[in-house]
């Protein structure tokens, strides 16, 4: 049944990336408010600034120049009558930074700041027009030594507290000026301008926010809908299923990374789960095995002993008979129970007493036991002199008698030939010695080539039953081998015999 996704949870990944993009888009949206804001401020005070230069404009330069004493600026009304003009006002400021002469022009507040026309009559008596704004002495004074023609701009308030934009031009000599005109408009058209562009970017703000919020979570949701696919995929996965993958194709790349990781993930789970489940078969089989083979000499013992008890120990060749074949059964259960013995200490113990040793004299060392082990089959030795390894040396030789052993298993008795060889590895690397085991026997299938190191393993039960062996021989081998840190490799052909390849790593001198 196909999920229903709805409103994302706030700790959701998806919440958490429209989370951030709308946090983005807010601080966008806020940068660029001030961006334009700030440009549509200075634009539209740069505007009535220029209203300001071109009504000083209007008085040529050389009547300002004309007026050099304080008598002269008391006689200004002609400069302001010449530069101001509706909704302005003026005023003539002299060196004391006082106020000689003004003149308004400018509006009442409500003709200003309300158009509707029916508030106004509602008010009921007549209105008063817009101060003029004044500084205080010591910043017309300071205005008065500053250098240059005082170009540029100042907000400032009132008495009613109303924002007006007022400009400066020096009286007399420019740089010994005799005072000031000051020209001034409201400001007010200019904040009514700026507080409704604030009012609609904030509207406007707001439905974009919306607008991006929903187009976002539908955006999100369609981009991590891989994630989800792959979520509800994982889910699914169980014991019985870990040979299903993920799509690693989704046009995502850390999604196809993730992917990725995930398959190689279950790979290795599966990969574990099939080796779990080959070691819990072989020791099931191992279990049944064992308990197999030492029923088999148990069975035996028992049978004899009750033969003994109903009589047979009082003829004595009965006796030596059931004596004797309870001797040898009782060694083929300490040789199992030995080899059982030394499998588990190969397993969970490492080789500690190794030495260097020449591998050649090891194999002369037991070759007068090899010979009584072979009967009449011959043994031909290839070795070479002065070859160093660094080994266990009583394990070196229990994995010479035992793969002697399954040769001889397998070989003629009279015409079985045995070559053990000894020889640096051309094939793997100079840093291993080989010893070689070839015998001219039955050979082993291809089927049975891979199962010959499994504990318990014969490929003819019988003929190995009948010599004593239990396919432990070389299960001993490979552990010893393995401990070794070496390996081994068997080649083989019906009807033409087999070889055992051990490669060792070598010394190159004793230690």
């Amino acid at each position: 049944m196909k999920k229903i996704r709805g409103l994302p949870k706030p700790n959701s990944l998806r919440w958490q990336l429209i989370e951030r993009f709308i946090l983005i888009l807010v601080l966008l949206l806020v940068i660029m408010e001030i961006f334009q804001y700030t440009n549509t401020r200075q634009f539209l005070y740069s505007s009535k600034e220029q209203i300001l230069d071109a009504r000083f404009h209007n008085i040529e330069v050389d009547t300002f120049k004309q007026i050099k004493t304080a008598e002269l600026l008391k006689n200004s009304s002609k400069i302001i009558d010449t530069t101001i003009d509706e909704n302005m006002c003026a005023a003539v400021i002299d060196v004391n930074g006082k106020q000689i002469a003004s003149r308004t022009k400018m509006k009442s507040a409500i003709d200003i700041y309300d158009t509707d026309r029916d508030k106004v009559k509602k008010i009921g008596k007549p209105q008063s027009p817009l101060p003029i704004p004044e500084l205080s002495q010591n910043q017309y004074k300071d205005l008065l030594k500053q250098k240059g023609t005082l170009e540029g701009y100042r907000l400032v308030k009132d008495k009613n507290n109303n924002l007006q934009i007022v400009g400066f031009r020096k009286i007399g000599n420019i740089h010994s000026p005799v005072g000031l005109l000051q020209l001034a408009i409201t400001a007010k058209p200019v904040e009514d301008i700026l507080d409704k562009q604030v009012k609609i970017y904030i509207i406007a703000s707001l439905l974009i926010l919306l607008i991006g919020s929903i187009v976002a979570g539908k955006v999100f949701k369609y981009t991590l809908k891989p994630l989800y696919s792959m979520k509800d995929m994982v889910e699914q996965i169980n014991v019985g299923q870990l040979d299903k993958r993920l799509t690693i194709y989704n046009g995502q790349i850390e999604i196809d990374s993730l992917s990725n990781a995930f398959n190689k993930m279950l790979e290795r789970i599966e990969t574990s789960f099939e080796k779990e489940r080959s070691i819990k078969e072989k020791m099931r089989r191992f279990v049944s095995d064992a308990s197999h083979e030492l029923r088999t000499p148990l069975t035996s013992i028992h049978g004899f002993v009750e033969v003994l008890l109903r009589g047979a120990a009082k003829n004595e060749e009965q006796l030596h008979l059931a004596l004797n074949s309870i001797l040898i059964e009782s060694e083929r259960l300490t040789k199992l129970v030995n080899d059982l013995l030394l499998l588990n200490r190969l397993d969970n113990d490492a080789e500690t007493d190794m030495h260097s040793e020449n591998i050649s004299d090891i194999i002369e060392e037991v070759y007068p036991q090899l010979n009584i082990l072979s009967g009449e089959r011959k043994i031909e030795l290839e070795l070479k002199d002065d070859i160093f390894v660094y080994v266990n040396r009583n394990k070196i030789k229990q994995v010479i008698f035992n793969l002697l052993q399954n040769a001889v298993r397998h070989t003629d008795e009279k015409k079985g030939c045995i070559t053990i060889s000894v020889d640096n590895a051309l094939e793997a690397s100079t840093d291993y010695v080989v010893l070689r085991v070839k015998d001219n026997g039955t050979g082993i299938t291809e089927e049975h080539l891979g199962k010959i190191f499994d504990r318990f393993f014969r490929s003819e039960e019988h003929r190995a039953r009948k010599n004593g062996g239990y396919g432990l021989g070389l299960s001993i081998v490979k552990s010893i081998i393995d401990a070794h840190g070496g390996k081994i490799e068997v080649k083989s052909e019906i009807g033409v015999g087999t070889t055992f390849y051990i490669f060792i790593k070598k010394v190159n001198k004793i230690g």
